[in-house]
């Protein structure tokens, strides 16, 4: 809107969000061939950093913090319908599925390290700079597959593609909240569409009879680049969105129990 300031004009950037999650998976058949799974997680946000960049026309920078993200929450779940095929006698089982899923961070940063001086010094690492909640909620299309490596070891997978996926980002600036700055937080809003992949892979080994013990590694990325960021409680113009994305990936252990 103001040919004066760049595009983008700030770049906000959490990241190295450590994380610990407990997660509930289910599976269940239908019928011959069908069945419906889903998972249900909910963790915490141990640390992290948060840096925030703005810039003038040229993408000159102007102003360069950086606040250490303390504390934060993550709640997701997953729900699919699908159709499978066993080959080899069990030794491989290749499945296809649809269906939703959604995912939500909220974390909080404290303090600010003034890299250039534009906010005139440093904050105390007491003070809540800034909140953001972040919510994807999208549909999937995906496949699935499990093979035998063992008597009592198997590899399997899960790959889905999200061709559609909305999100909301909730901004709070705490130490902006005048009538004549940004307002009540949430002050600024970005709304969107976009896409995303959900990976999970994971090599089980049967410690016991129907219980299995496995070690695998999740990647999950969502991106939207068609949208508008607003300031609801103030008269600011509506710009365009240029980017935002999540990406969370690591390891998981799971504890497997047929019944």
């Amino acid at each position: 809107v103001n040919p004066a300031l760049g595009n983008p004009t700030s770049v906000l950037l959490y990241e190295n969000l450590d994380a610990s999650v407990s997660e509930l998976f289910g599976k269940g058949e239908l019928g011959p061939g069908w069945f419906v799974k889903g998972t249900l997680g909910l963790g915490r946000i141990n640390r992290g950093s948060f840096d925030d960049e703005d810039f003038n026309a040229g993408q000159v920078k102007f102003s360069d913090t950086t606040s250490s993200v303390t504390e934060g929450r993550i709640s997701y779940g997953t729900i699919d319908l699908g159709h499978h095929w066993v080959l080899r006698q069990g030794g491989l089982v290749l499945g296809l599925f649809g269906g939703f899923a959604q995912w939500t961070e909220d974390m909080h940063a404290y303090g600010a390290t003034d890299h250039i001086g534009f906010i005139g010094g440093d904050i105390d690492r007491g003070v809540k700079i800034i909140s953001n909640k972040v919510t994807w909620r999208g549909l999937r299309v995906g496949f699935a597959g499990d093979a035998a490596l063992g008597a009592r070891t198997r590899l399997s997978t899960d790959l889905a593609f999200l061709p559609y996926a909305k999100v909301r980002n909730e901004d709070s600036h705490h130490l902006r909240t005048s009538p004549a700055d940004l307002g009540p937080v949430p002050n600024i809003i970005l709304e969107g569409d976009g896409w995303g992949v959900q990976w999970d892979a994971e090599l089980r080994h049967e410690i016991m009879r129907r219980t299995e013990l496995a070690v695998g590694y999740r990647y999950w990325y969502m991106e939207a680049t068609d949208g508008q960021r607003r300031v609801p409680h103030v008269s600011f113009p509506n710009v365009p969105l240029v980017e935002l994305y999540s990406k969370r990936s690591g390891l998981t252990v799971s504890l497997r129990r047929t019944w």
